[in-house]
């Protein structure tokens, strides 16, 4: 997890212990939390501290293969 990266707004994320990709639609500097909305999905979005957010620009790609594999297998 990227402990030392502040997210932005459209930042491709994944957050702790759910899985998917989601989005960073608002960012709360103040708290260092962040708002996340699951990516193709209109379910309600999560409110996540900044350590739980894991970028998904910055998994290496077997980690990459394995979220696909793992997304493709939970539909």
């Amino acid at each position: 997890m990227a402990k030392n990266r502040t997210p932005k707004v459209g930042d491709k994320v994944m957050p702790g212990s759910n899985h998917g990709a989601f989005v960073v639609s608002e960012v709360y500097p103040t708290n260092q939390t962040a708002k996340v909305i699951k990516i193709g999905t209109q379910f309600p979005a999560l409110v996540v501290g900044w350590a739980d957010l894991s970028f998904l620009d910055e998994l290496d790609e077997s980690q990459n293969a394995l979220r696909v594999v793992r997304e493709a297998t939970e539909r």
